[in-house]
């Protein structure tokens, strides 16, 4: 009888502890297929749910996931460990050819003798992607929908140019709407692998271009400033990016190959131009020693200019070659936003050199 009963005992035993050990075992994986799946179907309010809080969520939306390229579209559980409450499950991951892989963390709560343990996910962390965009732009597209700028600054300073978006695996169009009138913006693909986890993604730069009509403005503000310095008789003419290399003498300056600027930004109201060119001094009679009975030979002066274009809330460009000194920078600003909206260059006394930004 006292044996019949201890078999007993031991059967209830194992009733009851029988539940707790299905649960440590099927629920993690089960709980991360209903994650991974969400990723898969785009069920966004389900990855949400179960997504550590990020800086800013505002890229996370249908309309953006819809649009989105190689998608993680299936996955696949490895490996499931199961210690003392809690569990590791890794998946490997695919979207489109591309690889990866996950690993995620689930803690157990019991929630009674004769009930399963219940599962949950620790927060997961989605791949960041900080994307560096000119000062002033205020709004960028993400598959055609627009989002503005400040809610996804990483800082709420004015001139922080740098944004964290938080996206799924996939790959995703951006575009810089609503850029002011002598701007271009190529198109950005912002590719994020198929990783789940605390990860950032490399940097993306969304450049911008001067248009044709702008490229053009820049150059012939520089031609018009390099013809001034041709007209100097000095060997060195003041404030010029040329000088020949030959003792204080007068003569005469001729621009054999006018250089060629190309102008990149540093934001998107002030950008700095360079070229290359050459110019020929011909200093006047004898005035150099050992010149030849017919004159001094020219002599030949490769040089490089360098300078600043500013460009205010009208657009208009004021071009400096730094070459003629040192120059400060002036931005314009919105009275009601505080968002950048020109630049002027102003002189060494602080005065505006041409319009003033209001």
């Amino acid at each position: 009888m006292i044996a019949a009963c201890a078999v007993l005992v031991l059967v209830g035993a194992l009733l009851i502890a029988l539940p707790r050990l299905l649960g440590a075992t099927t629920g993690p994986e089960q709980v991360t297929r209903e994650f991974l799946q969400a990723v898969v179907d785009g069920d966004l309010e389900t990855v949400r749910a179960h997504a550590r809080a990020a800086p800013s969520v505002a890229a996370l939306t249908p309309q953006m996931l819809d649009g989105a390229e190689d998608r993680l579209d299936t996955f696949e559980i490895r490996q499931v460990t199961v210690e003392a409450g809690t569990a590791a499950v890794t998946a490997a991951l695919r979207a489109g050819t591309a690889r990866g892989e996950a690993t995620f963390t689930l803690t157990s709560t019991d929630t009674g003798a004769f009930s399963p343990a219940v599962w949950e996910l620790v927060p997961v962390e989605l791949p960041r992607l900080r994307l560096d965009l000119p000062l002033g732009v205020q709004e960028i597209a993400i598959e055609g929908v627009s989002l503005p700028v400040a809610e996804l600054r990483t800082a709420a300073e004015t001139f922080e140019s740098a944004v964290v978006l938080q996206l799924l695996p996939g790959t995703y169009e951006v575009t810089l709407p609503e850029l002011p009138g002598w701007l271009e913006a190529p198109r950005v693909t912002l590719e994020v692998p198929p990783v789940l986890g605390d990860t950032a993604i490399p940097l993306h730069d969304a450049h911008v271009v001067l248009d044709e009509r702008s490229q053009a403005e820049v150059q012939h503000q520089i031609d018009a400033a390099l013809e001034d310095c041709v007209v100097s008789t000095a060997s060195a003419p003041e404030g010029c990016p040329f000088a020949a290399r030959v003792p204080a003498t007068q003569g005469t300056w001729t621009l054999t190959r006018p250089p060629r600027v190309a102008a990149v930004p540093a934001n998107l109201y002030v950008w700095l131009a360079v070229g290359d060119g050459t110019a020929e001094f011909t200093p006047t009679g004898d005035a150099v020693a050992g010149s030849a009975a017919d004159g001094p030979a020219p002599i030949e002066v490769p040089f490089t200019v360098e300078a600043t274009a500013a460009i205010d809330r009208e657009g208009v460009f004021d071009v400096h070659l730094r070459s003629a000194g040192a120059i400060t920078v002036s931005y314009c600003t919105d009275a009601e936003t505080g968002a950048v909206v020109g630049a002027v260059i102003l002189t060494t006394a602080g005065q505006p050199r041409g319009r003033e930004c209001d």
